[in-house]
């Protein structure tokens, strides 16, 4: 089996190389992609559950697992947060690598110089300590180069103007100070410097976690070693947050790890609705140190009724070949990020391969509790025409799952996303849109059959959080509901679990409004009416006129004037809080800091509208899959004389849309027969009606 294992390692770097290629260009750059060298992906892509103690490798690296590799170091994470776009990095470029734990070296006609020698690092003893040294070069010339420090080196040869990344293996068994000789030569000439190795013995750590009630507890754990690396026990699997760029596990009740001795920094939270609670402790050699972290809420939105939910989570994805993650693993992050719905994906990626379909039950997971929920449901992905939906309480899976993907079953562009979201929502299901898009045109969107679907009734939601910016899912949004339709809002990451630098699940949710305790038919029906609000962190609670969102106001004639109260908690500083009607900011509060903020004002309305309340901030490293600070809720809808609400610029744009996606289809669709092209074409051809009348009558 060892002997194939090259061989697989290279078909999984093409298979990764294709989904990228695809999904990229297809879906806004969704996709995964592990800039690792054929052989190397479970260096630190794929996830296990080995922990993360030591890196067995040496030689040229990728560069995505040099980059992983300094994402370990604590101190290195605003330095390679800045290099980063969310989960993927700005490019693979070696020389944009910066950090100060970074051997750097480069070669001039002159001979080899150091651009950057480390020279003193704290390490465990008897462990692999992995040297990273990247070098460019700068001769004009293809050069062959050799590195050694002690017992551990390599050979290799980089073309012109390339750079290129290593790993040299590094292990000092007895503890005290030692000085090794790292030596670069490079054309004949040999370039050296003195790294002094602090040399650590092992000491036991064991870490009981407790909730803030004293019961046992699951918790999101950031572990800092006294060499100032990222650990997770073994057992465990370690994984990297996607914006603040640092590692962490996941970890049920107490865990026990062996890390070099000196001051150790332990910190754990479980959700957004917890603080992050860490303890600094000394650990010596031949003792074990006994830490307990009791946790601590500063919200309780289930004791209100308010229960959360991620709308678009992959246990396993991205490649068929890799399928680790358990229904166990899942019912753990679940507890440990206090997600109360955990909406699981059954999904293709870029083949036919089905991920996590025998997982699917059509009922709530058998190892769901009564307030965390693990449900596994499906994404329907159309390869590029109509856009991605995540389905709720499937009772059987919608098929086909996918459409439009060369080189499969399912080839067309057939049938439309509507006949599938019909078919969830005749079972008693929900639907929402993910990832909308990263502009706000038909050729930059993903979601671009959202329009046509919601027109004719079969849409419930939209993930206006998720992993595309939030202001361009505002804006088709906010144009959608001005054209006179409800759609409640939406969260989800999209990420895939059985990746170590993806996005955390829960990290952007949705909140919805349970009238008792949390039962999952209950929660659907709550989330199809709109009594939500979307957060990665601060809470909204927002009423208009004593209406919670989702719920309606009628008056016969206007102009109403109406009470608007908005109270915003949050432990992540925010900027502004505004009160929007009909995608407009009517109050805005400029706000500084965390806290409890507040909105108790009256605003006059002369004809139908939609209210809703948004809280925008900057970025905190307890936002782990975002950008900024973000909350949004669902509408309160006012009604006035009976009529609707009819913006005629945005009934013109989503007209123009559906003008542009029935010219897509008929240029760019593929369909087995024109009848089935000129079906689709008829579709939107209906929806395109109901804008058009709306215009007409306003």
């Amino acid at each position: 089996m060892c002997g194939h294992r090259p061989f697989l390692g290279f078909i999984g770097l093409i298979l990764l190389a294709l989904a990228a290629l695809r999904t990229g260009t297809l879906a806004g750059g969704q996709a995964a992609v592990s800039w690792s060298l054929p052989g190397q992906e479970d260096l630190s892509f794929w996830v296990d559950h080995d922990g993360l103690v030591e890196l067995d490798v040496e030689g040229q690296v990728g560069f995505g697992d040099m980059a992983r590799l300094l994402m370990r170091r604590r101190a290195n994470a605003p330095l390679m947060r800045a290099l980063r776009d969310r989960f993927r990095f700005r490019s693979d470029d070696f020389t944009t690598l910066k950090t100060p734990d970074l051997f750097r070296a480069e070669l001039r006609a002159s001979g080899p110089v150091w651009l950057h020698a480390p020279e003193r690092f704290v390490v465990a003893a008897g462990r692999i300590f992995n040297l990273p040294l990247t070098i460019v070069n700068r001769t004009g010339r293809r050069i062959a180069v050799r590195a050694r420090i002690g017992s551990s080196s390599f050979s290799a040869e980089i073309a012109p103007d390339a750079a290129a990344g290593y790993f040299l293996k590094v292990v000092e068994p007895e503890p005290g100070i030692r000085d090794r000789r790292l030596v670069l030569t490079a054309g004949g000439r040999e370039l050296a410097t003195t790294v002094a190795f602090d040399v650590r013995p092992l000491a036991r750590l064991r870490v009981k976690l407790l909730d803030q009630d004293g019961s046992p507890a699951a918790a999101r754990v950031y572990l800092t070693a006294a060499d100032g690396l990222g650990y997770a026990p073994p057992g465990s699997i370690s994984r990297f947050a996607a914006v603040p760029a640092e590692q962490y596990f996941h970890a049920d009740r107490e865990f026990e790890i062996d890390l070099p001795a000196g001051g150790t920094l332990v910190e754990a939270t479980r959700g957004p609705e917890y603080r992050l609670v860490s303890r600094r402790v000394e650990l010596r050699p031949g003792k074990t140190t006994e830490v307990t972290l009791r946790l601590r809420r500063w919200i309780h939105l289930a004791a209100r009724g308010w229960y959360s939910a991620d709308a678009h989570i992959h246990a396993n994805y991205t490649a068929p070949h890799h399928q680790v993650i358990t229904p166990a693993d899942v019912r753990l992050q679940t507890l440990a990020e206090d997600l109360n719905n955990a909406n699981m994906m059954v999904a293709n990626s870029g083949s036919d391969f089905l991920h996590d379909e025998a997982l699917f039950e059509g009922k709530p997971h058998r190892l769901s509790l009564p307030d965390y929920i693990v449900y596994w449901n499906e994404e329907m992905r159309n390869a590029g025409l109509y856009g991605h939906m995540c389905f709720f309480g499937l009772k059987f899976l919608v098929r086909p799952i996918y459409t439009g993907f060369r080189g499969t079953p399912n080839w067309e562009d057939y049938p439309p996303n509507y006949a599938q979201a019909k078919a969830a929502r005749e079972q008693g299901g929900a639907v929402t849109y993910a990832h909308p898009g990263y502009g706000a045109t038909l050729a930059r969107a993903s979601a671009r059959e959202l329009p046509v679907d919601l027109a004719l009734g079969e849409v419930d939601a939209m993930d206006v959080l998720s992993n595309n910016p939030e202001e361009v899912a505002m804006e088709l949004w906010y144009r959608l509901l001005n054209c006179g339709f409800r759609l409640a809002i939406s969260a989800g990451t999209d990420a895939f679990t059985n990746v170590a630098d993806h996005y955390t699940p829960g990290g952007g949710r949705v909140w919805v409004h349970l009238p008792g305790p949390m039962r999952y038919w209950d929660w659907i029906r709550n989330y199809k009416r709109g009594r939500s609000f979307a957060s990665n962190g601060p809470a909204i609670f927002f009423t208009l006129e004593g209406r919670e969102p989702g719920e309606e106001l009628r008056f016969d004639h206007g102009p109403q004037t109406l009470r608007v109260i908005a109270e915003v908690r949050t432990q992540v500083p925010l900027d502004t809080i505004e009160v929007v009607v009909n995608g407009r900011p009517v109050i805005s509060r400029a706000v500084q800091g965390a806290g409890v903020f507040t909105i108790d004002r009256k605003i006059t309305l002369a004809r139908s509208s939609w209210v809703a309340v948004r809280a925008l901030g900057p970025w905190h490293r307890l936002i782990l899959n975002d950008t900024g600070a973000f909350a949004h809720t669902s509408p309160v809808y006012v009604t006035i004389g009976g009529q609707p609400v009819r913006v005629a610029e945005d009934l013109r744009f989503y007209i123009d849309w559906i003008d542009q996606l029935i010219d897509r289809v008929r240029r760019r669709g593929r369909f087995a027969t024109p009848e089935r092209a000129e079906e689709v074409v008829a579709l939107f051809q209906r929806a395109r009606r109901v804008y058009q009348n709306a215009l007409t009558n306003r």
